[in-house]
């Protein structure tokens, strides 16, 4: 007796009815100082300054912060975003890669990690072991941080703060506080 099974043609009747959905891939660019940075403005007596940055599609990324606190924001009006007033509370310095999250091939938010101080008694040279996850929506007028992940406290950082980029990138209303996303812990200071 021979015996058939319909669960080949079945899988095959899904693919041609059900059409497969293209995602789109997530983009990552560098954020390094030296070499693709430039330096746009240094503030006397407050060891600060600013930097412009390339990014994905030309998108400028802005980054102001001097020895213990930075800002970054995005766009052609970056310094003038909410992103650009945006820190975290512990003192802090930006990662050296942005991950652009993409929707229909744009851009609609990035996820930076943060290195933070978690023990202010420390020398700074060792105290900086902190890891945040900031994601920040993308658009004129709306670029500010949408919410925090404690890199170190959380399974999979990267995919709480995908799932989020993915769900409130451009509808999150900037009034509001970043949520924090997973949970919380020493590298977001508490």
């Amino acid at each position: 007796m021979v015996r058939f099974s319909l669960r080949p043609v079945g899988i095959l009747l899904c693919f041609l009815v059900f059409p497969t959905v293209a995602l789109a891939e997530n983009v990552r660019t560098p954020l390094d100082f030296a070499s693709n940075c430039q330096l746009t403005k240094i503030f006397d007596g407050e060891a600060a300054a600013e930097w412009i940055c390339e990014g994905f599609q030309d998108i400028p990324v802005w980054v102001s912060g001097g020895s213990s606190k930075f800002s970054v924001s995005y766009g052609a009006t970056a310094d003038k975003e909410p992103a650009a007033t945006q820190t975290l509370e512990p003192d802090n310095r930006p990662g050296r890669q942005v991950e652009w999250v993409l929707e229909d091939g744009e851009p609609v938010a990035t996820i930076l990690r943060w290195i933070t101080r978690i023990d202010q008694s420390l020398d700074p040279a060792d105290a900086y072991r902190g890891e945040v996850l900031v994601v920040t929506q993308l658009g004129q007028g709306q670029t500010c941080h949408i919410g925090y992940v404690d890199a170190l406290a959380n399974r999979d950082p990267h995919q709480l703060a995908r799932d989020a980029a993915n769900l409130l990138a451009g509808i999150w209303d900037c009034s509001q506080s970043p949520k924090l996303l997973g949970r919380g812990g020493r590298s977001l200071g508490f």
